[in-house]
């Protein structure tokens, strides 16, 4: 009898967590951008909602990525040219604040850097680093960049966010 419990009960916790799975927002080109909260690197809370109405550009990365080492110096610039249309966001995947503080400043990495203790990486179907998400201003996904994000691409999806 107790043995016919447990497997009613497995049965159950497994059907009860494919319908959880089937509810989770499923992040693609076209779709809206799961909303998040993390904790910024001065203890802030950073909202995906709070900037609602604004093009985004959300960069995945960390400390010790080699391709994300190439890259910020291209996303740099970038935020310098489009810091007033496009807002970027920074999400280091599980690292602590001291080590992001000092990365952060050795990059010149001047926007909003949060720090992700994996669920937003979960949530966007980050499975390697770097990734870089396009979203436009009504909160649609526009473009999913996985890997190293070249200049040129770099550009055309800002582009394509910002409307310039």
């Amino acid at each position: 009898m107790l043995t016919r419990f447990f497997a009613v009960m497995s049965i159950v916790c497994v059907f009860a967590s494919a319908q959880r799975a089937q509810a989770s927002p499923v992040i693609k080109v076209g779709g809206p951008a799961p909303s998040f909260i993390v904790h910024g690197l001065d203890g802030s809370r950073i909202s995906l909602g709070a900037f609602r109405g604004q093009p985004i550009f959300i960069n995945f990365f960390a400390t010790w990525c080699p391709p994300c080492k190439l890259e910020l110096p291209h996303i740099v610039d970038r935020f310098g040219q489009y810091r007033s249309s496009v807002t970027f966001i920074g999400l280091d995947e599980q690292e602590t604040p001291d080590a992001v503080k000092a990365f952060v400043k050795q990059m010149g990495m001047a926007y909003t850097i949060g720090i992700d203790e994996g669920n937003v990486a979960a949530a966007y179907l980050v499975q390697a680093i770097p990734v870089s998400i396009f979203i436009d201003r009504a909160g649609i996904v526009r473009a999913i960049n996985r890997g190293y994000l070249t200049p040129t691409l770099l550009q055309q999806d800002l582009t394509l966010i910002a409307g310039h």
